[in-house]
């Protein structure tokens, strides 16, 4: 079945590619996201720790 384009903005745009796109940035942004607070919890420790000492 071929997906008909939908016309955004003067553009002709794929629905299916567009919700890939989507999918992919929320990953990305969810991976940023993880990695930040792992880092933040890493170096607040380690703060911690030295503290302790």
């Amino acid at each position: 079945m071929v997906h008909p384009l939908v016309s955004v903005f003067g553009f002709e745009v794929d629905p299916v590619l567009v919700a890939i796109v989507a999918v992919l940035l929320g990953f990305v942004f969810f991976v940023y996201l993880f990695l930040r607070r792992t880092v933040t919890g890493f170096q607040e420790g380690v703060e911690q720790a030295r503290r302790e000492r």
